[in-house]
C-alpha cells in the first residue's frame, strides 16, 4: 500500500529522513535506517570538517530555529560510504552553496566512487544549480537531483532549465530565514551564530511548503520530494496531495524521535483503508485536480448546522461583520450581513459551519 517508486528504487514507504543533524554521521544513519523511513539524505557534505557555534538550536512554538552548519568533511564521508550497509537507499547531499561548480563535481565523483547511488546538489543560487547540473550530467552516471531554496522567483523557468540540464528529481524546500529569537528578559539572541540568527523549520512552515510543492509539481514531470513542516500523518497526506512523491522530515524526528516514522506510516496505512484506496500514490496531486475544477465566487455565505453546533459562541465573538446572532440559544447567520470571510468556520471545533 505504501510502496513508492523513486529514481529506480522501490521504497517501502514515501517517508524520508532529509538533511539535518540526524543524518550527519554513520551511527545516526544506521539508527535511522532501522526506524522506518523509506529513504535517507545525508547531511549537506562540505570539503572540510566544520563546527557550528553553540547553541545552534532553539525550540520555538513547536517548531525549530536552527543554525547548524556542521559537517564531518568529505574525507570522512567517503569512509562512511565504504562502510555503510543499510536496508534503505541513501542520497548523498552536497552543500553546493559553499563551493564552486567544479569543486562540487569533483566531490560528486569522489562520493560516487565511494558508493553513492544518488547525488543531490543544494544551493540557494538557482543559476549556480543549473550550471552545476549541466557540468555534472555528462560525467556523473547516477541520478542527480537538486534541493531548491524557498520562494524562488521565476520558478517555472528555473525548473525548465534544471530539467533541460538533466535533473532526475527535485526536493524543496529548505528552512525559512534568517530569523531571530530574542529572550524578552535579557534581550539576548537565543542562538550562538554571529548575529544570533537561525532558520525556521517544523510545523510552522507547512503551508508555505505545500504551496511550493504544488507549484513545482505543476511545472515538472520528475519526482518531487516535499520537505518542510510535516510532523504527522495529516501533514504527510497533504504533502502528497500537493504533488509530492516523497515526504521528507528532519525537524519532526529531532523533536519526537525516530519513532515518528513508524507512527506516520501506520497512520498512512489506516488512511488508505479508511478511504478505500489501493495505494498511497492515488492521492498524489489530488489538490491540483480539485483546483482545476474549483468554482471561484464572491457569493458564498456561512451557514450553521444546528445539529452540530454546541453553542460555544466562538463564531459570534470573531464575526467582525456582525452577521451572527444568538436567538433562543441558537446561533444563526444573517446572510445579508455575512461577508463570507471564513473566520467563523476556522474557530469552530465541531465543523458546524459551511459555506453555500
Amino acid at each position: 500500500m505504501l510502496t513508492t517508486e523513486f529514481l529506480g528504487y522501490t521504497l517501502k514507504n514515501p517517508m524520508m529522513l532529509t538533511e539535518g543533524p540526524l543524518s550527519g554521521k554513520k551511527e545516526l544513519i544506521e539508527e535511522a535506517a532501522g526506524s522506518g523511513p523509506g529513504l535517507i539524505f545525508t547531511k549537506g557534505i562540505r570539503p572540510e570538517p566544520v563546527s557550528s557555534p553553540v547553541p545552534y538550536m532553539k525550540v520555538y512554538q513547536g517548531s525549530l530555529m536552527n543554525a547548524d552548519w556542521s559537517c564531518i568533511g568529505i574525507d570522512a564521508w567517503e569512509k562512511v560510504l565504504h562502510e555503510l550497509d543499510i536496508p534503505v537507499p541513501l542520497i548523498t547531499s552536497i552543500a553546493k552553496n559553499y563551493v564552486d561548480a567544479d569543486t562540487a563535481i569533483i566531490m560528486a565523483k569522489r562520493l560516487v566512487k565511494a558508493g553513492s547511488k544518488i547525488i543531490s546538489f543544494v544551493d540557494y543560487n538557482p543559476a549556480e544549480l543549473v550550471q552545476t547540473v549541466k557540468l555534472a550530467r555528462p560525467v556523473i552516471k547516477v541520478p542527480i537531483m537538486v534541493k531548491l531554496p524557498p520562494f524562488l522567483p521565476g520558478l517555472e523557468e528555473i525548473l525548465k532549465q534544471l530539467v533541460n540540464a538533466g535533473i532526475d528529481a527535485v526536493a524543496a524546500m529548505d528552512s525559512i530565514g534568517p530569523g531571530l529569537v530574542i529572550d524578552s528578559e535579557t534581550g539576548e539572541a537565543s542562538l550562538g551564530s554571529g548575529d544570533g540568527s537561525g532558520y525556521l523549520s517544523g510545523k510552522a512552515i507547512l503551508p508555505f511548503t505545500l504551496k511550493y510543492i504544488y507549484e513545482i509539481s505543476r511545472f515538472v514531470d520528475v519526482p518531487v520530494v516535499g520537505v518542510g513542516g510535516v510532523t504527522d500523518t495529516e501533514g504527510a497526506v497533504k504533502m502528497m496531495m500537493a504533488g509530492a512523491t516523497g515526504v521528507g522530515m528532519a525537524t519532526a524526528p529531532m523533536l519526537k524521535g525516530f519513532g515518528v516514522y513508524n507512527d506516520i506510516t501506520e497512520g498512512l496505512e489506516k488512511y488508505i483503508l479508511s478511504h478505500n484506496l489501493k495505494s498511497i500514490s492515488e492521492i498524489r496531486g489530488k489538490t491540483r485536480m480539485i483546483l482545476q475544477e474549483k468554482e471561484v465566487s464572491e457569493k458564498f455565505r456561512a451557514e450553521i448546522d444546528e445539529a452540530l453546533c454546541i453553542n460555544c459562541g466562538l463564531c459570534l465573538k470573531v464575526c467582525y461583520s456582525n452577521a451572527i446572532n444568538c436567538k433562543e440559544n441558537t446561533y444563526i447567520v444573517e446572510r445579508a450581513s455575512c461577508v463570507g470571510c471564513g473566520l467563523c468556520a476556522g474557530v469552530c471545533s465541531k465543523d458546524a459551519i459551511h459555506f453555500n
